[in-house]
């Protein structure tokens, strides 16, 4: 190809990028996917999905471009088309039925076929812009959470959370959380979703990461010890209620119980000691599931009645009768094995004033 034809369609290719979304959107009928696709899908542009915002007022519009050509060109119906469609973020600030483009950024999710990019979607609560990306090779692949922040004083989305989890081919999880300060450089309409996972120039404020396999009880309990105590109070955001349920119950047969990850005499002891470790952590649910688990298959088992009593109790008056179920059981076992001196106080007066 002689040089000057090859400059003169990267020109063009270049321009057609550069216009690709209309500037200015007059809706008069509803605000809708439909009729707003309506005036915002070009020959390479075309609308996906739209979440609309009300801090500030306006219409966030996820959208797939056509990085060469256009998607009336032969090439995107007889060639890799995904391949060369990125997926971008627009937004459209409101005024009355006037929709004014404020940004765009071509590079808000992976492109159309990129690490086998599943799923992807924009969501917006208040002031805050959620991205969510699912991609990976293997069945359960990976998910990215990206959280942004509107600032006032910017008029621009700042980033100031990622969440991450997944699992792989040999059914390890993984998740993580990190926060960021107000100092952070990476904003909605300029970041790069691909690389800001691995950009060692954007550092957390804070960060908390949980790596366990299904049913591996004592090295779910490793893990969790592992975490740093001034981190513990993020837990929450890497292993939950939903998240302890998963890891006992994943792969369950609904008509066979417990067949898959059942505790049983030798695993009683680390998962008696997870739910253990979760209750002294404050995460009295999912301290629940284990402790829940644990008396299910083993009743004659005190500690764990005293453990779940201590979940009750710390949830307040109205776990009360709960926790004095429990106390009085693990009471009623110590007494039955001669232990009553080993009972403590604490659970005597207690039970003295209820």
């Amino acid at each position: 190809m002689p040089l000057k034809a090859y400059f003169f369609i990267l020109f063009m290719g270049l321009s057609l990028l550069s216009v690709a979304q209309p500037r200015h959107i007059r809706l008069v009928d509803a605000l809708s996917v439909e009729n707003f696709a309506k005036h915002f899908n070009t020959d390479t542009v075309q609308l996906n999905q739209i979440s609309i915002s009300k801090t500030p007022a306006g219409v966030f519009v996820a959208y797939e471009k056509a990085d060469t050509l256009n998607f009336k060109h032969e090439f995107y119906k007889s060639f890799d088309g995904p391949g060369y469609t990125k997926v971008g973020l627009a937004f459209y600030a409101r005024k009355g039925n006037d929709y004014q483009l404020s940004f765009h950024n071509d590079n808000a999710f992976y492109c159309e076929s990129c690490n086998n990019m599943r799923d992807y979607s924009a969501s917006v609560s208040n002031d805050t812009v959620n991205i969510y990306i699912s991609w990976g090779p293997n069945a359960f692949g990976q998910n990215e959470g990206y959280y942004f922040v509107y600032r006032p004083a910017l008029k621009r989305w700042q980033l100031a959370e990622i969440h991450r989890s997944g699992v792989d081919d040999e059914g390890e999880s993984s998740c993580e959380y990190m926060s960021y300060s107000k100092n952070t450089k990476v904003y909605l309409d300029n970041y790069y979703a691909e690389s800001l996972p691995y950009d060692s120039t954007v550092i957390s404020s804070q960060r908390i990461s949980l790596s366990y396999k299904s049913g591996d009880y004592a090295r779910l309990l490793r893990a969790l010890k592992e975490i740093p105590k001034n981190s513990l109070f993020l837990l929450p955001k890497v292993f939950n209620e939903s998240t302890a349920k998963y890891f006992m119950e994943a792969g369950l047969d609904e008509d066979q119980p417990d067949k898959i990850n059942p505790i049983h005499g030798k695993n009683v002891l680390s998962a008696n000691e997870i739910g253990y470790f979760l209750e002294q952590a404050n995460q009295l649910d999912a301290a629940q599931v284990f402790l829940d688990k644990v008396i299910a298959r083993f009743p004659e088992r005190e500690v764990a009645y005293l453990n779940r009593g201590d979940v009750f109790f710390k949830k307040g008056q109205s776990s009360y009768k709960k926790a004095k179920k429990d106390y009085r059981t693990y009471v009623e076992l110590m007494n039955k094995r001669g232990l009553q001196a080993k009972i403590p106080q604490r659970i005597v007066t207690f039970l003295n004033t209820q």
